[in-house]
């Protein structure tokens, strides 16, 4: 929970500048907090980790990885035949020609491991059961907030990440987030529950997902 928060519709947002954290949400900067077991109220409707989707992402950055180092090794072998025939003419063009081939080929292969390393760190961090809780009192994370201590949500794209992130920030900007897309619902009905048991208080800003 390093990167910065996301600005609300209405304005920029951030943690509090005196780092206190709103009742039952920790700052950002605060380490993994304990869980708790969420009150009845915040479990009208139960949100939960979807893991397959995580999965099935890092198991494509796995794959291309793969194909990456079984590239790298052809590559070698290639470039190892033609230098063996050609043992008696090489020159400083073909030197550089491979030396060029082979850094790319590296390059990529080395994003590609990072990547998947990336990945394969994000799912296990991923936590078995419930993910969200959301009910006519409040919220509840890793630990409760009432819907009074809510300033807003927001749903921002994941990037690099695999998975868009659900953004709740208290009102004294502290805040938590979530993997929107490896939920056991959509995010539409996600929002549908946050607006029907708020009372219509509040809301999810999907709009960045879509931009």
């Amino acid at each position: 929970m390093s990167q910065p928060t996301p600005a609300p519709p209405a304005g920029p947002a951030g943690p509090g500048a005196d780092g206190s954290p709103a009742p039952g949400l920790a700052p950002a900067t605060a380490s993994a907090p304990r869980w708790t077991p969420p009150p009845r109220e915040a479990l009208d409707f139960p949100v939960f980790y979807d893991p397959a989707p995580a999965v099935a992402w890092w198991r494509g950055h796995r794959r291309v990885m793969i194909g990456r180092i079984i590239g790298l090794g052809i590559s070698a072998v290639i470039w190892g035949v033609i230098a063996w025939f050609n043992r008696d003419n090489l020159d400083t063009v073909f030197w550089v020609i491979l030396s060029v081939s082979l850094a790319i080929t590296l390059v990529t292969l080395v994003v590609a491991i990072v990547r998947t390393v990336r990945a394969k760190r994000a799912v296990k961090r991923l936590n078995e059961g419930l993910a969200l809780g959301i009910g006519r009192g409040g919220l509840h994370l890793d630990t409760y907030l009432a819907w009074e201590d809510v300033d807003h949500l927001v749903a921002v794209p994941g990037g690099g990440r695999g998975s868009g992130r659900l953004i709740v920030v208290a009102r004294n900007g502290a805040w938590r987030e979530l993997p929107i897309d490896w939920l056991s619902h959509a995010p539409s009905a996600v929002d549908g529950a946050v607006r029907a048991l708020s009372g219509n208080r509040f809301r999810i800003d999907l709009d960045p997902l879509d931009a």
